[in-house]
C-alpha cells in the first residue's frame, strides 16, 4: 500500500474567541500546496488574514476579518 499526503486544510477561527465562523469557512489545499504555510499563502490571495488574538495567532476568512 502507498500513502499519499492529502495536504492541509486551514479553518477560520471566527470573529471572536467565543464565536465560531458563521460560514464554517476553510482554505483547501491546492494540489501544489502541501504545508500549512503554503495553504495560508493560497488563502491570502483570496483575502484571508492571520491576526494575533489573546496571545495566539488565528486564521480569519474574509468575512470574519472585518467583523469587530
Amino acid at each position: 500500500m502507498t500513502a499519499y499526503s492529502l495536504g492541509v486544510e486551514i479553518a477560520c477561527d471566527g470573529p471572536g474567541h467565543e464565536r465560531g465562523c458563521p460560514e464554517s469557512a476553510a482554505i483547501r489545499a491546492s494540489s501544489a500546496s502541501m504545508t500549512a504555510a503554503e495553504v495560508r499563502a493560497d488563502g491570502r490571495v483570496d483575502g484571508w488574514a492571520r491576526r494575533r488574538r489573546d496571545d495566539r495567532v488565528v486564521d480569519l476568512c474574509p468575512a470574519c476579518k472585518t467583523t469587530p
